[in-house]
């Protein structure tokens, strides 16, 4: 087998899942790619309908337990590259691709990105940067995007007479006394 690798998945929304990017879906693909380049792939590591955004600014840390695990496993497992589907299954904030980029340089780790095929985080090549840059800034804008899509919704929700409520409980959705309450799986 060949170098030792380690995948990496994230999905944040339903409306991701619908536009190709479940978890199922992307472990495939990180699978597939392994396979064909003979890498070994030691674990892939998932967040699932966690933001990318999320950064704890103050002590420089990105609020993702996989990641996370992925971060403290990489120098005992002496993976040489981070494969993924999208780098912005990675990082979709500016803050958060400098923190997980230092970290990853830290232990001499490239990204592979599935679908950015010529991708690197080690890039000195002005084109290549240019690229990377409009690709990750069309990334940030499509998380954006999703970001206002879903605040007009609770809008609209609420017009109608909907409140959103936070309760520990079984996933699901139920409707009582016209009041929608939404129930989350919090582990």
């Amino acid at each position: 087998m060949g170098e030792k690798v380690v995948g990496y998945v994230r999905v944040s929304t339903e409306g991701q899942v619908r536009e190709g990017y479940s978890l199922t879906y992307q472990v495939e693909e990180i699978e597939r790619y392994c396979n064909e380049n003979k890498l070994q792939l030691l674990h892939i590591y998932k967040d699932k309908g966690i933001s990318g955004a999320i950064v704890e600014e103050d002590g420089l840390t990105v609020e993702r337990e996989g990641l996370q695990e992925l971060l403290s496993d990489m120098a005992y497992h002496k993976v040489s590259q981070v494969v993924v589907l999208n780098t912005s299954r990675l990082w979709s904030s500016d803050v958060a691709k400098v923190l997980i980029q230092r970290e990853l340089k830290k232990h001499e780790v490239y990204v592979k990105a599935i679908e950015k095929p010529n991708y690197s985080i080690y890039t000195h090549d002005p084109n290549d940067f240019l690229v990377n840059g409009m690709l990750e800034l069309l990334d940030q804008y499509r998380c954006l995007e999703i970001v206002l899509k879903l605040s007009r919704g609770r809008k609209k929700k609420a017009e109608q007479g909907y409140r959103e409520v936070m309760v520990t409980g079984k996933v699901g959705q139920v409707m009582g006394n016209g009041i929608l309450i939404k129930l989350k799986l919090q582990v």
